[in-house]
């Protein structure tokens, strides 16, 4: 019982990583809430390396884990999940010379910690299809302009 404390606790300071590591970078100073929000997004994005990922490679992700077939309500686990941003990183990886190789566990880590810190503040362990799609469309790098057409092209997001 201890242990699982234990445990708990750790899981909860994992999750917590990142947002401890933004408030030291000090962007709560910023006075323009949308400028703030932009900066806060950009240091998840380049923390976790998704600046070096396009819209494209993430829905190619979505359709490798058959996302793209799913129920937008569907719950997804954290398991499936790491799954997917498994995809994601390795898929990166593999696109990138070897002088520009990322640690791909960390990112793993460090995203898969911060979407559970934003989307299952509970800890339930699982969160939604949609949510899912909307946060990696959102933060990930690429042209906002393909991320717009894809979103409305379907606008069920089953392209995802």
């Amino acid at each position: 019982m201890i242990e699982d404390c234990g445990q708990s606790v750790d899981t909860m300071a994992d999750r917590r990583q990142l947002l401890v590591e933004m408030r030291a970078q000090d962007l709560d100073s910023i006075r323009l809430s949308t400028y703030r929000t932009a900066c806060k997004l950009r240091f998840v994005q380049k923390k976790c390396n998704l600046h070096l990922v396009d819209i494209w490679n993430v829905i190619e992700a979505f359709r490798e884990n058959g996302l793209n077939a799913m129920d937008l309500n569907a719950e997804l686990s954290v398991a499936r999940l790491e799954v997917v941003l498994s995809t994601i990183f390795y898929q990166l990886n593999k696109r990138m010379p070897t002088t520009h190789q990322i640690n791909v566990e960390q990112s793993i880590s460090l995203l898969l910690n911060f979407l559970l810190a934003a989307y299952d503040p509970e800890g339930h362990g699982k969160t939604s299809i949609f949510v899912v799609k909307m946060a990696l469309a959102t933060i990930c790098g690429g042209k906002i302009l393909d991320k717009l057409r894809c979103k409305k092209h379907n606008k069920s997001l089953s392209y995802f």
